[in-house]
């Protein structure tokens, strides 16, 4: 019984089921659907066994903050194309660009393509 509670991934596996079996009486509550969802989590027992799917994720991981840094240096570039093109085209187009928020949408359509 007792190495049982010594593994982690039992412990982890056991608080996952507990929370799906307390949620079934209260299926009908919005709130609590959610820990429903908690079963999903035990497809990350897999990472333990699949050494390439745990490089995998590492590697993603890692890639979240430069990703993020990039996006922020598009955001900064499109808003600073969004405040010239307010001050350039705000009398001559001002659906495009007659305020800030109408201008920076038109640059995200620009920029998408759309």
């Amino acid at each position: 019984f007792w190495p049982f509670w010594h593994d982690g991934w039992n412990i982890f596996d056991f608080a996952i089921v507990a929370v799906s079996i307390a949620s079934i009486p209260l299926q009908n509550s919005a709130g609590f659907k959610v820990l429903r969802l908690m079963r999903v989590f035990r497809v990350v027992r897999l990472f333990r066994f699949l050494a390439s799917l745990r490089i995998i994720i590492n590697a993603l991981t890692a890639s979240i903050l430069p990703v993020a840094n990039a996006f922020g240096v598009l955001a900064l570039v499109t808003m600073v194309y969004a405040i010239i093109g307010v001050n350039l085209f705000k009398d001559t187009t001002t659906h495009q660009f007659g305020n800030f928020a109408s201008s920076l949408f038109t640059m995200f359509q620009v920029l998408t393509a759309d």
